[in-house]
């Protein structure tokens, strides 16, 4: 079974710590990251999505198509490796990385808690991060 681990400069999109994974992929840290913002960069997850609007083209015209949009990463947005993460409507709301996990650093700053793992699939169009309670 293949890992799909994300690539990013040609570094896999992981992080984690601890026994290293079955695919040998990842960045290894000898302690936990203390905080969701330091797995992040560890992980090579530092980067933002965007919506991007979508258009349809017969050959030579173009035409927006009303209401539609893109996932893309910011930092490859007109490079040929920038490939859409999933096609979404004008109401969706973008969740960068940073924020869909820094809630958890208070609980972190408790102990009784550690940041395990973290990384990206894919394109990077699927994240994760699992955190250990001791």
């Amino acid at each position: 079974m293949p890992h799909a681990i994300a690539m990013k400069d040609g570094k896999p999109m992981m992080m984690f710590v601890g026994e290293t994974p079955w695919h040998k992929l990842g960045t290894h840290l000898g302690a936990p990251p203390r905080t969701a913002e330091a797995a992040i960069k560890a992980a090579h997850l530092d980067w933002e999505v965007q919506k991007q609007p979508v258009y349809a083209f017969d050959g030579g015209t173009g035409c927006a198509v009303p209401g539609h949009y893109a996932t893309v990463r910011a930092d490859l947005w007109g490079t040929p490796e920038c490939k859409p993460f999933g096609l979404v409507g004008e109401n969706y709301q973008v969740l960068q990385n940073r924020k869909a996990f820094s809630f958890f650093d208070p609980i972190i700053e408790t102990g009784q808690v550690t940041y395990e793992t973290a990384g990206a699939l894919g394109q990077g169009e699927r994240v994760w991060m699992l955190a250990k309670v001791k």
